[in-house]
C-alpha cells in the first residue's frame, strides 16, 4: 500500500512540474486561457485554437478536447467555450463541431462524454462512419454538476444548477435546478425555492 501511495504522489508531482512549461505552450495554442487555469500535460487535443478556457478552471489528465474542423467531406467551425471555476475530471471527452458552452462554476466528473453532434444512421447501405455528422449545440448552465460516466450528446441544454446522475444518458434538455438520472435520463428531483429543499419528482409528474 505504501508503495502505491508513493507512486501516486510521484506521478502527481511530476504532472504538476511538467504542467509549468506546458502551460506556456497551451497559452499559445488555446484561443484564450484565463489566469490560474490548469490543463494537464497528459490530454489529447485537436483544434485548441477553437477553445477558450476561463479563470481558475481545470482540465484533468486523459481528457480529450476535440474541436473538429472537418469530418469526411463536411467542414465545421467549432467553438468550445469553458467558463470560470470549471472542473473537468479525468478521462472526459468534449467533441465539438458547432458549439459547446460550459458556464461558470460547472463540475464535470470523471469519464464524462459530451458531444454536440450525432452520427447519421438513416442509410443502412452505408457504414456509420461513412455517414455525416448531425451538428447540434450543447449548453451547460452555471453551477451544474455532471456526474461520473454521464453521456450528453446532440442538441441539449443543462439548466443552471442542474445535476446529472452518474452513468446517465442525456439526449433531452434539463431544466434549471433539476436532478436527472437513468437511461434515458429523467427528472428525479427539483429544487423548491419556497422551501429551500430538493423535492422528489413522482413518475406521473414528469
Amino acid at each position: 500500500m505504501t508503495s502505491i501511495i508513493r507512486l501516486l504522489f510521484e506521478r502527481v508531482r511530476f504532472e504538476s512540474l511538467l504542467a509549468i512549461p506546458y502551460g506556456w505552450v497551451y497559452r499559445r495554442m488555446f484561443r484564450s486561457m484565463g489566469s490560474a487555469a490548469f490543463v494537464s500535460p497528459f490530454i489529447q487535443s485537436i483544434g485548441l485554437d477553437c477553445v477558450s478556457l476561463g479563470n481558475r478552471s481545470r482540465i484533468s489528465r486523459n481528457t480529450r478536447l476535440l474541436a473538429l474542423k472537418s469530418y469526411g467531406s463536411q467542414s465545421f467551425t467549432p467553438d468550445i467555450s469553458i467558463g470560470d471555476n470549471v472542473s473537468i475530471g479525468f478521462g472526459c471527452t468534449l467533441s465539438c463541431v458547432n458549439h459547446i458552452v460550459i458556464g461558470h462554476d460547472v463540475t464535470i466528473g470523471d469519464n464524462v462524454y459530451i458531444a454536440d453532434s450525432n452520427h447519421d444512421y438513416r442509410d443502412p447501405a452505408s457504414g456509420i462512419l461513412d455517414q455525416p455528422l448531425l451538428p447540434g449545440r450543447i449548453r451547460i448552465g452555471r453551477g451544474a454538476w455532471v456526474g461520473y460516466g454521464a453521456f450528453v450528446a446532440g442538441d441539449v441544454s443543462l439548466g443552471e444548477h442542474s445535476v446529472v446522475g452518474a452513468n446517465s444518458v442525456v439526449t433531452r434538455s434539463v431544466p434549471a435546478f433539476t436532478v436527472v438520472a437513468g437511461v434515458p435520463a429523467r427528472p428525479v428531483k427539483r429544487f423548491d425555492h419556497e422551501t429551500g429543499q430538493w423535492i422528489r419528482v413522482s413518475a406521473g409528474s414528469q
